[in-house]
């Protein structure tokens, strides 16, 4: 694959993902959060053993080790984001969850020590200051989806960070077929968990969103399919198989494409406001963004001209 049609793939990828934040919205009118991703995540590894099962034969321990551990900060992550996505607007959880990328280097530096550099910290800040003006400057519009969707981000930077050491120069065969199906086996048991501890009869819930159960109407299943075939086996097939063959810099810039969806797709399908002062920390968050990634290509690029220099 060339590295223009992995690119392409990914924003691909990101526009499904944005237009994910919606379908959800619309799934979990009639769903509780972690009860919509548990028959997400159970309808998508149907579709995905039927589609890839042949591939499973002869698991290696690595494998089985790599997949298990992607599902568990996939299924965390999606289960924070379903959980803020029904106690916030869409275009805030999404715009919120676009600190993935500048958590990556903060990430990377607790685990493996890596120095952040210059560019990484000026962009973090910025997109932080972005996130301030999103939320309200005096925090007096702060919602605990808001929080629920903070949260969510170190899971979703550990996942890509992950996914790029499993896959990096790994020609395994049937590689992305094989950790796609292991991911969801990885990430049930912990969605399952959380919806019989939250969500079931057995504890009394801690709102009444989280015991409404499920309601078979017109909207959850729009919800579901979308969620469970395109956002979960698309994406993450997209992303196992593609990422490898571009920069994490294109990459980052592709998903930006999946804010900026999910912000349109909630203004015109959800009728969500767009307040200047949300626009313009949105700006700023994608502006963060670009200058954390983007900062550290023109750095490298500066450093070999002066060398041939």
């Amino acid at each position: 694959m060339k590295t223009w049609q992995a690119d392409l793939a990914i924003i691909g990828a990101a526009a499904i993902w944005g237009m994910a934040f919606i379908f959800t919205r619309w799934g979990l009118n009639d769903c509780s959060p972690a009860l919509f991703l548990l028959v997400r995540f159970m309808l998508a590894l149907l579709v995905s053993v039927a589609l890839f099962g042949r591939y499973l034969k002869g698991l290696s321990k690595q494998t089985i080790r790599r997949g298990i551990i992607l599902g568990f900060l996939m299924g965390g992550g999606y289960l924070l984001q379903n959980y803020s996505v029904n106690f916030t607007e869409v275009s805030r959880a999404a715009f919120i969850a676009a600190l993935t990328l500048p958590a990556i280097p903060i990430m990377s530096f607790i685990i493996f020590r890596e120095k952040i550099k210059i560019n990484n910290l000026f962009g973090i800040i910025l997109a932080l200051f972005g996130l301030y003006l999103l939320l309200d400057p005096q925090f007096n519009g702060v919602k605990i989806g808001d929080i629920i969707a903070f949260l969510s981000v170190p899971l979703w930077a550990l996942y890509l960070i992950y996914i790029n050491i499993f896959t990096e120069g790994n020609d395994e065969p049937h590689l992305t077929a094989k950790l796609l199906v292991l991911q969801f086996v990885g990430a049930i048991p912990l969605v399952a968990l959380f919806t019989i501890i939250f969500e079931s009869f057995l504890f009394p819930p801690l709102h009444p969103d989280l015991g409404k159960g499920l309601t078979a109407t017109g909207y959850f299943w729009a919800g579901l399919i979308y969620c469970a075939i395109l956002a979960s086996i698309g994406i993450v097939f997209i992303q196992t198989s593609c990422q490898k063959y571009t920069t994490p810099v294109q990459a980052m810039l592709c998903f930006q494409f999946e804010p900026i969806t999910a912000t349109l797709g909630a203004w015109l399908l959800l009728s969500e406001p767009i307040g200047l002062k949300a626009a313009i920390g949105a700006a700023i968050i994608i502006l963060g963004v670009l200058i954390s990634e983007l900062g550290g290509l023109l750095m490298a690029r500066r450093s070999k001209a002066n060398f041939k220099a």
